[in-house]
């Protein structure tokens, strides 16, 4: 339980940016709020945002764990690991990873040991499910493009489950990687090159922090952009195929172990 007038601090880490990372967060604050504890009253959120340089994360890491926050919520496997590696024995909850078993981050679901929990919303168990509503929308589709960045090898585990997948539905997949911002718009020229017919952005903040530079390129390609998170429906080009965070699933956990 909290201390008597120990006000919680939570510290959240993200290898993107702030805006493009907002409305995660502010549903982050939501659902906390749901749980009756409003920011700058009874809990204190402390952001480090590394603005797409992965190789910041383990010093914003330890940032957070000078300022002996409670816990920290790291997004994306990288975030996890730099996390894991800074912040002893400070609780860590993911909101956003891949398989935290086959990416190694936990022994097993049953006894994951260590500091680390979370939710694997970015499992390579999902991909064969995505590739299957490409078909349906796009029956005469041949080949897709999957685009992720560089620098989240954990996303490895996704673009080879697509592969093994993509023979069963007669379906080819052009695996296209970038390192900046800047490489997203040659993306879709190789996507395009390579007679891709729809465009599946991985499970990663970056390609979210890009939602609107994708969703304008897949207009002027007339590539249509198949994602996972129903809010990009929104946007121009997008087709989205399921909804994965709910606003009080990561705040029920996070206070789950706080309390």
């Amino acid at each position: 339980m909290n201390s008597i007038g120990h006000v919680p601090r939570i510290g959240i880490l993200s290898p993107a940016t702030e805006p493009g990372m907002r409305h995660w967060w502010n549903e982050l604050r939501l659902g906390l709020n749901d749980l009756g504890y409003v920011e700058g009253s009874n809990v204190e959120l402390i952001w480090r945002f590394a603005d797409g340089r992965f190789d910041r994360l383990l010093e914003l890491a330890a940032e957070l764990a000078k300022l002996e926050v409670d816990i920290v919520i790291p997004a994306t496997p990288p975030a996890i690991r730099a996390a894991k590696s800074a912040c002893g024995k400070i609780p860590i909850v993911f909101p956003l990873g891949s398989d935290p078993v086959e990416t190694g981050l936990v022994a097993s679901l049953e006894r994951p040991g260590g500091t680390v929990t979370g939710m694997g919303t970015m499992s390579w168990r999902q991909c064969r499910p995505r590739l299957g509503f490409v078909r349906d929308i796009l029956p005469k589709a041949r080949r897709v493009a999957s685009i992720c960045h560089s620098a989240n090898a954990a996303l490895q585990l996704q673009v080879e489950e697509y592969r093994a997948a993509a023979g069963d539905l007669g379906l080819e997949v052009l695996a296209l990687d970038f390192s900046a911002t800047e490489e997203i718009e040659s993306m879709f020229e190789l996507a395009a090159k390579g007679e891709a017919e729809a465009i599946l952005p991985l499970s990663d903040p970056l390609a979210l922090d890009n939602a609107k530079t994708i969703g304008k390129l897949s207009i002027i390609r007339r590539i249509p952009v198949i994602s996972r998170f129903r809010r990009l429906q929104k946007l121009e080009g997008y087709l989205a195929t399921d909804l994965i965070y709910r606003r009080c699933s990561a705040a029920a956990l996070v206070w789950s172990i706080r309390s």
